[in-house]
């Protein structure tokens, strides 16, 4: 079975690109730099020969509601992830090879940035006829062909823009051992918003 991870923003703080940095390394944003600016694009790519230095990553409080709230192990960031260094340890066996790993300073100490590279549709695994949009076109059904995945951990969609993170069962259930924080889990793919459905695992 295949899973979605989803952020849990109600209890965790989510975190920021060090935008200075970014520009520092990258430049102003520009037909030529869009496609390397981590901070505002998503997109299934390496990272090699582009930042080669600790990416400073923050989790600020920005209101009242957010001082009740602590830093997570994990963060699912527009389909990549954030982990901190236990999370790695965990982690880092199953999503070394369908991926790319970022090292990360921030107020906790050291983590990484994790891109997932692999995509559902160089395999012709979206199943077309079953994944659909509603009228105003959000996706109401996702689904993919499980075989075609089955040796990727983790790995995301053109059909949503990547900004899904889906992983295999054995990732769901390494994430549930060790108790790693600030994610909610559901088999049902196409909801972002799974901390309203009875059929979440939720991790705290």
């Amino acid at each position: 079975m295949l899973y979605r991870l989803t952020f849990d923003s109600n209890q965790y703080l989510d975190l920021m690109f060090d935008s200075a940095q970014i520009k520092r390394i990258i430049g102003d944003v520009s037909d030529e730099t869009i496609d390397k600016r981590i901070d505002m694009n998503a997109i299934p790519r390496s990272y090699q020969g582009i930042i080669n230095e600790p990416l400073k990553l923050t989790f600020p409080v920005v209101d009242k509601a957010d001082k009740k709230k602590t830093l997570p192990d994990l963060v699912v960031c527009d389909g990549r992830l954030f982990l901190n260094e236990h999370a790695y340890t965990v982690l880092e066996p199953f999503l070394k090879n369908d991926g790319e790993f970022l090292p990360v300073d921030y107020e906790n100490g050291e983590g990484y940035f994790y891109t997932p590279l692999q995509v559902a549709e160089k395999v012709n695994a979206l199943d077309t006829k079953l994944s659909s949009r509603n009228a105003w076109g959000d996706i109401d059904n996702l689904v993919f062909d499980e075989d075609k995945v089955k040796a990727w951990s983790v790995f995301r969609t053109e059909f949503d823009g990547y900004m899904g993170l889906f992983c295999q069962e054995s990732v769901k259930e390494s994430i549930e051992k060790e108790n790693l924080t600030g994610m909610y889990i559901t088999n049902d793919l196409a909801n972002i918003f799974p901390e309203d459905l009875a059929n979440v695992t939720k991790l705290n």
